[in-house]
């Protein structure tokens, strides 16, 4: 496994959610979760990219991405859950599905 200190969420996510990746790296995943509960501000950072990630016009990378929300769904405990709870994260999933919003990638 990559070591984990020095290693930013971001980073993380970005390991997890590789274009490039053949299959799920759970590796990272996990790496994520657990840099998720160490940082006081983890959740809130986390949903932000998590939000961004899940939004990508690559698909792989966006079904990576929704991946890493329902383990940390499972991980990351009642903080996180009420970071996706916010209208806030509730509005970004909102565009993936709005016509509106989905104009923009035809």
């Amino acid at each position: 496994m990559a070591d984990p200190e020095g290693e930013s969420l971001e980073s993380w996510l970005n390991k997890a959610t590789n274009p490039s990746n053949r299959q799920e790296e759970w590796e990272y995943i996990i790496g994520f979760c657990d840099q998720i509960n160490k940082e006081l501000e983890g959740p809130q950072i986390s949903v932000r990219l998590l939000a961004h990630k899940i939004q990508s016009p690559q698909d792989w990378e966006s079904l990576q991405a929704l991946t890493v929300l329902e383990a940390c769904m499972k991980n990351c405990g009642r903080r996180f859950h009420n970071e996706v709870g916010k209208f806030r994260f509730l509005n970004e999933l909102i565009k993936i599905v709005s016509p509106k919003w989905n104009l923009q990638w035809k």
